[in-house]
Order: structure tokens, then C-alpha cells, then sequence
């Protein structure tokens, strides 16, 4: 099934509104990189009940908008859900039409089926969590930014960081924190704080006195780093201050911090790291609904916005969009996010 959003008429479906109800993109901290449709673009997908597909797909929209009032020319986007098909041949993706698709476990059996050629007219947005060899163009927003925050901060040493995670033990430093547990008792546990502890009521109970110490805590741990899908920063940022736990630099990576809720003053820690633009400012002027979002429907949404005015662009050139630095390498688009506290 088709819908299509062209300058002079809009069809059908959530995606396809009218013009009056979709809030003009600015910003006073972003400058985006210039952009323009060129030709019609068919966006692909197969529809589920997801929130961050949806969000995806109303970035997509809202983009389109934005683009069509800086052009002349008239071009449209269509979006088709292969979901409407009950019986789907692999003609609709092997059209000239330029093509964005928002890639799930149901349409990823179809673009395994098809065989595409990869060319620059075909852009895959990964949106299932999981690892996948594609041969075409691709994003991928689950990107793992640890070793490119290692790259980018010569200070921090494998060594000398522990990486908190909720998913896998990838190295020797890396730290599992589920998200049921009790995070200020695992951080407790890291820094053997409980150790302190209890050599501190062993001799009390020796002593027979009370003693006034604060606990010790391991010295070799200089960068905290975290590295969490499941659990936010702001969970576990209060619970390496409740530790008392203030000496080692604490780093997030993407997707981390969101300050269309919280303000950087209220974690109280030195904090540094990599971040989405569109998560560091509230001052993007989109619909009040918006800073409601969570952090993962914020990004996909930003996403889908950035991926329209890249693919209109040319995505063989850098484009800077919400999410931050888009660049090309073989066929695989690295999105590289704002630096906290560094250069």
C-alpha cells in the first residue's frame, strides 16, 4: 500500500497530515547542513505496533516539510507498507525510485529474499537490535561507541575504566548491572565498599566501640564509563554519588542523557562523554508531545528527520543533522555524536 506526500496533495495515513499540523524545525544551538530533494523517494517499511518505528516515520514526515519549503522544485515521498500486501513480489524494491527502509525482522526476511544491488539510491535504517550483514547502505543507531570514546579521549585507558553495561561482558572491564538489581548495592560491590564495610563492623564488634570512618573504596578505577540500553545515566549516576564515590570521571555514551528532562546540574558529578545533539538542547521548537518522548522514540525520531535531508543531500558527503556528523565508509554510515567535556 502506498501513500503518498507530494507539495500539492497528501493522502491518507498518520504519516500523510496536513501541512498545519506539523511544527517548522529551528533551533538556535544547530546549524543543519544545506539539503534538497532532487527526485521522489519511496520509504519502505512494514508497519507493527512500535513506538519507535512510529517515531521514525514521523521524523520522516516532519523532514519532508522542512525540505519542501526551502525548494522550488517539486518532489514527493511515498511511503509503503509492505505489511498491507498480501501478496508482495520483489518489484516495489527493485524500482529506479530512491529508496529509505526502515529495516525490522519482518522486512528483513524480504530484503534477504530479494537480493538487492547496493547503490547509492538505496538507504537502510536498521531498527531491530541485533547483528545483521547487510551489502547495502546502512545505519545502524545500536552503533557500540566504546571503543570510539577510547579513540577519542587518550586519557582514558582500558586499564584504568570499567565499563558499566545491562547487555554483554565484552572485555574484562566491563561490569554487568541488570536492570532489576539494586544499582547503588552493585556499585558498592565494584568499588568493594562492602568490603570496607564490613572490615569497619568487625571491629567494632572486636573493639566493643563504635568507629566514625568513611568507607574506602577502590583506587584503581579512574574512568567510569557507562555503556547501558535498559538502564538510564540518571539511574545510575545518583547511585555512584550515594556511594560517596566522587574521584573517578564518570563518561556516558549516546543515548544516555536526556536534557529535555534533566538539567546536567542535578547529576553533580564531573561528567563527560558523547551524546546526541538533539538530546543536549530543548531549545528545537518542535510539538509540546515531543519532550515527552522517551530517549529512544526522541532518537529515532530525530533519525528519521536526519535520514530524508542526508539521502536528499547525497550520502556520500558529511551532512551535520540532529543526531550529529554523518559520513560515509564503504557502506556503512557512522552518525559521530557531540564530545562532553573534551575535544
Amino acid at each position: 500500500m502506498v501513500f503518498i506526500l507530494t507539495c500539492c496533495s497528501l493522502t491518507g495515513n498518520k504519516y500523510s497530515q496536513k501541512e498545519d499540523d506539523v511544527e517548522v524545525f529551528k533551533s538556535k544551538d544547530l546549524i543543519l547542513s544545506s539539503s534538497r530533494l532532487s527526485s521522489n523517494i519511496d520509504i519502505i517499511f512494514f508497519e507493527e505496533e512500535n513506538d519507535i518505528q512510529e517515531s521514525f516515520l514521523e521524523g520522516i514526515k516532519n523532514g519532508y516539510f522542512v525540505l519542501r519549503e526551502r525548494q522550488k522544485r517539486n518532489a514527493a515521498i511515498n511511503f509503503i507498507d509492505l505489511s498491507k500486501d498480501k501478496s508482495f513480489d520483489c518489484s516495489k524494491l527493485q524500482t529506479r525510485t530512491k529508496k529509505l527502509i526502515y529495516l525490522n525482522s519482518n522486512l528483513l526476511n524480504i530484503l534477504n529474499s530479494c537480493n538487492l544491488k547496493n547503490n547509492n539510491n538505496i538507504l537502510v535504517v536498521i531498527g531491530i537490535e541485533k547483528k545483521i550483514n547487510l551489502k547495502l547502505n546502512y545505519i545502524n543507531p545500536f552503533h557500540d561507541y566504546v571503543d570510539y570514546l577510547y579513540s577519542s579521549d587518550p586519557e582514558i585507558l582500558l586499564e584504568e575504566s570499567v565499563v558499566l553495561t545491562d547487555g554483554e561482558l565484552k572485555a574484562e572491564n566491563y561490569f554487568l548491572i541488570e536492570e532489576k538489581s539494586n544499582i547503588e548495592k552493585k556499585i558498592s560491590e565494584l568499588f568493594e565498599i562492602n568490603k570496607s564495610s564490613n572490615r569497619k563492623k568487625d571491629l567494632e564488634r572486636i573493639t566493643q566501640s563504635r568507629i566514625y570512618q568513611t568507607p574506602r573504596f577502590r583506587k584503581d578505577i579512574k574512568k567510569i564509563i557507562i555503556d547501558t540500553r535498559e538502564i538510564s545515566a540518571e539511574r545510575i549516576i545518583p547511585a555512584i554519588n550515594f556511594n560517596l564515590i566522587f574521584e573517578p570521571e564518570v563518561y556516558t555514551l549516546p543515548g544516555q542523557l536526556d536534557l529535555w528532562r534533566f538539567s546536567k546540574k542535578e547529576f553533580n558529578t564531573i561528567l563527560k562523554g558523547l551524546e546526541h545533539p538533539i538530546l543536549l538542547s530543548n531549545n528545537y521548537l518542535f510539538e509540546d508531545e515531543f519532550s515527552k518522548k522517551q530517549i529512544q522514540e526522541k532518537l529515532f525520531y530525530a533519525l528519521g528527520f536526519d535520514s530524508l535531508l542526508f539521502f536528499g543531500r547525497g550520502i556520500n558527503g558529511r551532512f551535520n543533522g540532529l543526531l550529529g556528523e554523518y559520513s560515509k565508509k564503504e557502506n556503512k554510515i557512522f552518525i559521530r555524536p557531540e564530545k562532553i567535556g573534551f575535544k
